[in-house]
């Protein structure tokens, strides 16, 4: 079979969009397939079909991104089925079947419940919907002991959004109007499963927490019919770096003392000049946090009256848990620079200046990464700094600590951790690392 190739639609539409059809060979006889995307003329690339990197859809135009990623799995969908084909199934009916029992699904029938019910139940989307609303406007609280009636941050909201708006997405996928509660259950989990890793591509750690909010909201309902054990939290670990001894110092030797200047940016939408000044106050926080073990929401937002001359006490905004946090010897001349109160930043911007600072610091090496979308693992290599954020200062005290010898639970005291198994996730030593430190043990025992 020939690769799969993409052709405008000679014939025009009203509003000046044309459709895309894919063309292939089967059995040496033409096979058309209407691919359901549709473009300005000027937006698609003729081209296209005789160079692997250029792709049917200009960059630049609307939704390009998703369009591409829709045809090219069109065209690789192709191939895999008519290489898996038996020789009786090789033909046009047979491969438009399998093309569009992934890509264009049929509507969905949803069966009349069986099991009376009133009037003001509510749909799966309906009951969602509800929930955000409700924790929106303060009517559904914590229950957590540490944090019992009080609201739910704002990143919690935020994440309820982002996984009903994936699951509206799957239903547009698969042309389901809404589900009654007692049809969430495992033939739609492993729909979603399928949508969210074979359609969107996502990481393994997107799709757990969409489905560790579904299990939330269902559990909520308080629905007979639901069985929490099919929705399956999927293990992983994060592929996630941390900044050793010799890194976190290039950052505080980094000279930004000249705030007269200033560093461009330049990064699609985002077009600024920031000065130097911005970029201390950045670098300092990253120190603070690499220091001290806290998270972005507790050291971006600490208050100079929890600190005194050995200790950082505070409550922690996540879980509500007291620490009290020794502060050391490198963090001693940061804090003397903030003594009427410390700098402020959002999230967004500090994970994108404290980029240009390891950048200006010379954490420039090439660093291996492993990405998991869409259930499948790639290995990549990208510069250190790139991949530098507020995630990374938590992991680096703790890795750090745990690297120098000290043992967990007193690690485990400044950074919140309730279990030694949630704490050991944030340690990013290698086996390498840990046999060093074990020997050293055996060493200073006299074992």
């Amino acid at each position: 079979m020939n690769k799969a190739k993409f052709y405008l639609e000679p014939k025009p539409s009203p509003n000046g969009e044309q459709a895309i059809n894919m063309f292939s060979s089967i059995n040496k006889k033409r096979f058309k397939y209407y691919t359901g995307i549709r473009v300005r003329v000027n937006d698609f690339q003729i081209n296209c079909n005789s160079s692997s990197t250029i792709k049917p859809i200009k960059s630049n135009a609307p939704d390009a991104a998703a369009k591409n990623t829709i045809l090219l799995k069109m065209a690789a969908r192709i191939a895999t089925i008519v290489a898996e084909a038996k020789p009786e199934e090789l033909n046009a009916e047979h491969v438009r079947n399998q093309l569009n029992n992934v890509f264009k699904p049929k509507p969905e029938k949803i069966e009349p419940d069986s099991i009376e019910t009133k009037e003001s139940t509510l749909t799966f989307l309906a009951l969602f919907k509800k929930i955000i609303d409700d924790t929106e406007n303060g009517t559904r609280l914590l229950n957590t002991p540490s944090k019992a009636g009080q609201k739910f941050t704002f990143n919690s909201i935020k994440n309820y959004r982002t996984s009903l708006a994936a699951v509206k997405r799957c239903f547009k996928h698969y042309r389901i109007k809404d589900l009654e509660l007692h049809q969430v259950n495992k033939e739609f989990y492993q729909k979603f499963k399928t949508f969210c890793f074979d359609i969107e591509e996502k990481e393994i750690s997107t799709f757990a927490g969409y489905v560790k909010d579904i299990k939330t909201v269902m559990k909520e309902s308080k629905s007979d019919a639901f069985n929490s054990a099919d929705f399956i939290l999927p293990s992983y670990e994060a592929d996630t770096i941390y900044l050793n001894l010799n890194q976190l110092q290039k950052l505080s030797d980094l000279d930004l003392s000249d705030y007269s200047r200033t560093i461009k940016i330049d990064r699609g939408d985002i077009k600024e000049n920031v000065s130097y000044r911005t970029l201390d106050k950045v670098r300092d926080l990253f120190l603070i946090g690499a220091n001290t073990g806290l998270r972005f929401s507790d050291f971006s937002k600490l208050d100079i009256h929890s600190i005194d001359e050995k200790f950082i006490k505070l409550k922690q905004v996540k879980t509500g848990t007291k620490v009290v946090i020794p502060i050391s010897t490198k963090l001693h001349p940061v804090l003397e620079k903030y003594k009427t109160g410390l700098p402020t930043i959002s999230n967004q911007k500090f994970n994108l200046y404290i980029k240009y600072v390891a950048e200006l610091a010379g954490l420039t090496e090439l660093t291996e990464i492993k990405s998991t979308k869409g259930n499948k693992q790639t290995t990549y290599k990208v510069p250190l700094h790139r991949l530098i954020s507020s995630h990374c200062c938590r992991r680096s005290y703790a890795t750090n600590m745990f690297n120098a010898g000290v043992p967990p639970m007193l690690i485990m005291s400044a950074t919140g951790h309730k279990s030694e198994s949630s704490f050991l996730k944030y340690i990013r030593a290698t086996s390498q690392d840990k046999a060093m430190l074990l020997g050293e043990m055996i060493v200073k025992l006299g074992l």
